[in-house]
């Protein structure tokens, strides 16, 4: 009787643990199916979410340029195309957009004429057909400075540093940011992308504002957006450009931007939409040599 007892209690406890089993792998299916749904309408969720903030920053961005160009057409300007502004020839270069030594474009330069100088390969017809025409006009402007490596530029600046510190006695840093304010800090002259030159007259060298008084100098001014370069930092634009009046200094920019730049009585900073570097910032001069450095 006892044995029999215990055979059926056996039975019946396997029978349990089956049970149990059964329905603990039926709940577990359940809690899964329950887990995977929960994730995928999160996912959905989240999906959602990412379109919209994606859709509404389309939406900002599409407002801002439709204000911009609101702004632009009632500013009556006609400004750089967003397509143009990272184009080589049209690279913004000063106080408030410096390269690294590292970031400065590798510049394939070509030389212009015996002295040695050299520009940037690209822009040596358009150069060359504007000192022919200016030739050809009765005129002989004489290039002073062009394209400065890096190392250059820092030889420039450092010896201006120690001439500072020994004529005025201030300390290295101080003589540091006087410095800065005579000769470009290396990364803040656009002589470094090979499309800037210092251009004077054969009648008078100097680099100071009578340069704008001779007929040479009259004639690049009136002409050299012809050939796609302007004058970089024009009378009564310190404020803008962050350099003094350089009556001497030009820069390449391609043939249409010179057109409308000249046109519009612009700067480069103003035709792409930049900001300005402040009349504070102002240095005294980016060339290579003047009467001051």
């Amino acid at each position: 009787m006892d044995s029999r007892r215990r055979t059926r209690y056996k039975r019946r406890y396997k029978g349990n643990i089956k049970r149990i089993r059964q329905r603990n792998r039926r709940v577990g299916l359940f809690l899964l199916i329950v887990f995977l749904a929960i994730v995928g309408v999160t996912n959905i969720v989240k999906t959602k979410h990412r379109e919209a903030a994606a859709q509404a920053y389309a939406e900002q961005q599409a407002e801002k340029e439709n204000q911009e160009a609101k702004e632009q057409e009632d500013s009556g300007l006609k400004l750089a195309d967003e397509s143009e502004k990272d184009q080589w020839y049209l690279k913004l270069v000063n106080a408030k957009n410096p390269m690294t030594q590292e970031d400065v474009p590798e510049v394939a330069t070509e030389t212009i004429d015996s002295n040695g100088y050299q520009v940037d390969a690209r822009i040596m017809d358009d150069l060359e057909e504007m000192f022919a025409a200016a030739q050809a006009a009765g005129r002989n402007p004489v290039i002073c400075s062009a394209f400065r490596s890096w190392d250059t530029q820092e030889y420039l600046y450092q010896n201006k540093i120690q001439r500072v510190m020994t004529e005025e006695g201030l300390t290295e840093e101080e003589a540091a940011v006087e410095a800065g304010t005579v000769v470009a800090v290396p990364g803040t002259s656009e002589h470094q992308i090979g499309l800037a030159l210092d251009i004077v007259s054969s009648q008078y060298m100097n680099l100071d504002e009578k340069q704008m008084e001779t007929e040479d100098q009259q004639w690049l001014m009136e002409n050299s957006w012809k050939y796609g370069f302007i004058l970089r930092y024009p009378l009564n634009k310190s404020d803008i450009t962050g350099i003094i009046f350089e009556p001497w200094h030009y820069r390449y920019v391609g043939r249409e931007a010179a057109k409308e730049i000249y046109e519009q009585d612009i700067t480069l900073e103003e035709y792409l939409g930049a900001e300005p570097v402040g009349s504070s910032q102002a240095i005294e001069s980016d060339s290579e040599e003047s009467s001051t450095e």
